[in-house]
């Protein structure tokens, strides 16, 4: 046999082998990427201030009375998981007066895109426990839904349960607010 025929017969035996080693293999599929988890688009991080209008409601004697208020505190962001701090101060419009109702609360909560789920703790005080209208102090626990309207104002609904922690006022409150808040 010639140089050139034994080359191409080994060449084609090579071939031959190869072929029929790929075809025994199965042919893998793609492997499969997890999908990343929808990142948030709304920094939520930072400080923020805000006013607010609502409700407060007297639960022993079912007095309602409007407020109108503004709170300030500040964020931070940990993937999905948020955690802040917020004070806030409020007029609150009763039958015969007028007082200002404070309270100070600590938030945590689920951050899904521009949507802020959170529940809030806290206390709260009418600073006039003397008054006749006034409502005490109260340790504060609620929560509320804030959504990211724009890529600095968001707008949020809270709803808040107070228990009275004063022996000379007794009544405990239902306090409800909407507000829109200014991201720094």
């Amino acid at each position: 046999m010639s140089f050139v025929k034994s080359t191409l017969l080994a060449a084609a035996a090579t071939v031959a082998v190869a072929s029929a080693a790929y075809a025994a293999d199965p042919i893998m599929p793609a492997p499969v990427v997890p999908v990343a988890p929808i990142a948030s688009t709304f920094d939520w991080n930072g400080f923020y201030a805000g006013a607010s209008a609502g409700a407060l409601n007297h639960v022993d004697d079912e007095d309602t009375f409007w407020t109108l208020g503004a709170q300030a505190g500040v964020n931070a962001q940990f993937d999905f998981f948020l955690v802040g701090a917020e004070v806030s101060l409020d007029g609150v419009f009763a039958d015969d007066e007028t007082y200002a109702y404070g309270a100070a609360l600590v938030r945590g909560g689920v951050v899904l895109d521009r949507v802020l789920a959170y529940g809030a703790i806290g206390y709260g005080s009418d600073f006039d426990s003397d008054s006749t209208g006034s409502v005490g102090d109260h340790v504060l626990a609620g929560g509320g839904l804030e959504f990211a309207a724009t890529d600095s104002v968001s707008i949020r609904g809270q709803y808040l349960y107070g228990w009275s922690q004063d022996d000379a006022v007794d009544t405990d409150i239902h306090k409800f607010t909407i507000g829109a808040n200014f991201h720094f």
